[in-house]
């Protein structure tokens, strides 16, 4: 516990002071199943508080509305750009209660919204801070206790922390409420070594290497929430395996740690498809308990690939790589995103068919979005590409149940926007046809059957039906969501079919590999949720931009290179200039396929004319 101090705060000594963590998410069914994760943020910033500050954690997700908060002198608020609506109505309840109280926020929306200069969307809370808070929070704090914020800026800008400093989580707070969650997060990194063109995470600021957390915090922290009978986790990192000697090590630890344990624990986390070519890693990470990986695959265009400097997938055998990392009993989650400028028309049915070649059980695509602060971002704004007020991935609900989906984003599209919204359309149907679900899922299950690397699990894994289960029967909108689900398998005969078929194909195989029954529950889940959130969707669902037909391609690689050289920011940063050349080497080919097929077009105007 935190040791009680004496503290003069406006000239009145007090032995401590209050600080409530409010998470407030906005998080949608089809987002997490029905499953509710653990606000990973509040309990790692309330570990790092100075002497005298007493903490309190309070998940609207679980414990109510936030009017039954009782009196603190700090209230903090963090979110995503998403969670900003959710966010505004706890604090609404929360200020009109307390009106005296100090109000702060936090976390990766203040950091987008100030590279979009709209942090004044914020302006309701008293201090904003951005970047990583496990040192500002706490001089804050501190400067609040003595009484002299009188200087303190309203925005608090911060270094990223090195996350070798670390403090375990604080477990006493999170003690009282661990039966009311799935599952637990466990930041184990921060930063990737990657630049792809489009990701936000690599232009934080010191965010372009691994900055780990030293092994013997992570295996202290699966150790508490193990005691509290957490089976399921996820690692929170950019990339798992972005420094390869630490991921050993931590896999080697979890080996150890987990000798004497009765029960397996299952572990989802993100990371590059590079992993394929290290099997004694991969071997480890099965060994340790993880069980699904996601993994940003992006396109089967490698022009795409490389325009988007994901240099990590442009130069392997994209199929061969995922077939390789599932042989080993992973789940891959393929991050896939249509409208790149090196898309060609047949992305779509590319995509479709690689799914199924690979073997790809899960995923789910989305649009190319020009995130604030990107190189993507800048490149796009040059070339008068961007949508102003363009809003992301929107659903918009009737309840929590009825569903009606509109898709827009902020890219002017070299494909026709038209084109891109039928052809999502047509891909969505065929997506979730009985009859290419069930290829897809045969297809994994055979490079399975065929591979002598699997190696199993014993435990319930990542999707655990029963564990599932539990969550679905707590609260009624969930299960009135899973009584959908079921509904709408069995108003559907082939795909009935389809399920049962893969049941028993699964059965079948788990005499030789055991734990692969999570394959056939992830493959369930992943399907019936994807049906039913585009059921019923149409071209006025999906709003797109695309550039007009007078629109000069020739300005394309050009502007990919002034974004690192105008930029005085950017100005001997190699890395970066690195991969503005890959994407200005992509564009240029692009520049002369266009022209090549201008010309041709030309050539035929004149001879129909002729």
């Amino acid at each position: 516990m935190v040791p009680v101090v004496a503290l003069r705060f406006q000239g009145v000594v007090r032995l401590s002071f209050k600080i409530t963590f409010v998470n407030a998410p906005n998080i949608q069914y089809d987002q997490n199943y029905g499953v509710t994760l653990t606000p990973v943020w509040a309990y790692t910033l309330a570990a790092h508080l100075p002497e005298g500050w007493d903490p309190l954690v309070f998940d609207v997700e679980i414990e109510g509305k936030p009017s039954q908060l009782e009196a603190a002198d700090v209230f903090a608020f963090s979110g995503m750009n998403k969670d900003l609506g959710t966010v505004r109505q706890a604090w609404e309840q929360v200020h009109a209660k307390f009106p005296d109280a100090t109000f702060v926020i936090g976390g990766p929306a203040t950091w987008s919204l100030e590279q979009e200069d709209k942090l004044d969307l914020l302006d309701y809370f008293d201090y904003i801070f951005i970047l990583d808070g496990e040192q500002t929070l706490p001089a804050f704090l501190s400067k609040f206790a003595a009484g002299s914020l009188a200087d303190q800026p309203k925005v608090i800008q911060s270094n990223r922390f090195p996350v070798k400093e670390a403090k375990p989580v604080r477990f006493d707070l999170f003690r009282p409420n661990a039966e009311k969650y799935y599952g637990a997060l466990i930041e184990v990194s921060r930063g990737c070594p990657f630049l792809c063109e489009f990701c936000d995470i690599r232009v934080l600021p010191g965010n372009n290497r691994a900055n780990v957390k030293p092994v013997e915090v992570v295996i202290h922290e699966l150790d508490e929430y193990y005691k509290m009978g957490i089976r399921q986790f996820i690692f929170v990192c950019d990339n798992f395996i972005g420094d390869i000697q630490w991921a050993r090590q931590c896999a080697e630890a979890m080996i150890e740690w987990q000798e004497n344990l009765h029960e397996p624990i299952s572990v989802f986390t993100w990371l590059t498809i590079n992993l394929y070519k290290i099997p004694d890693l991969m071997k480890k990470m099965r060994l340790a308990g993880f069980s699904m990986c996601n993994i940003g695959i992006e396109s089967v265009n490698y022009n795409s690939l490389l325009e988007t400097a994901k240099v990590q997938n442009e130069k392997v055998d994209l199929e061969n790589a995922v077939r390789t990392i599932q042989s080993y009993g992973f789940v891959v989650v393929p991050g896939w995103i249509f409208g790149f400028d090196s898309d060609s028309e047949n992305l779509f049915q590319d995509t479709l068919a690689f799914n199924v070649d690979a073997g790809l059980i899960g995923g789910e695509p989305a649009f190319l979005q020009a995130l604030p602060g990107t190189p993507l971002y800048k490149r796009l704004e040059k070339s008068n590409r961007l949508v102003q007020q363009a809003s992301r991935d929107v659903v918009v609900r009737k309840g929590n149940v009825g569903l009606e989906r509109r898709i827009e984003t902020n890219v002017r599209y070299l494909l026709d926007g038209n084109f891109l919204a039928e052809g999502y359309i047509e891909f969505m149907r065929v997506y979730n046809s009985a009859s290419w679900q069930f290829a897809r899922f045969e297809g994994h299950m055979k490079i399975i059957a065929e591979s002598s690397n699997y190696i199993g699990q014993s435990g319930a894994g990542y999707a655990s039906p029963i564990e599932y289960l539990k969550f679905q029967l707590k609260k009624p909108e969930n299960l009135k969501m899973l009584l959908r689900r079921i509904l709408w398998l069995t108003l559907r005969p082939r795909a009935t079919i389809a399920v049962i078929r893969a049941w028993l194909l699964t059965r079948k195989m788990s005499r030789k590999f055991e734990g692969i029954g999570v394959h056939f529950n992830y493959w369930v889940y992943v399907w019936t949720n994807m049906a039913m959130k585009n059921a019923g969707l149409r071209e006025e669902h999906v709003k797109l931009h695309s550039v007009g037909p007078d629109f000069d391609y020739s300005k394309l690689a050009p502007l990919a290179a002034k974004n690192f050289t105008n930029d005085a920011t950017d100005r001997g940063d190699e890395k970066r200039a690195q991969q503005a050349r890959f994407t200005n080497q992509a564009l240029e080919r692009l520049v002369q396929k266009e022209h090549i097929r201008f010309q041709g077009s030309k050539i035929e105007d004149q001879d129909a004319a002729v």
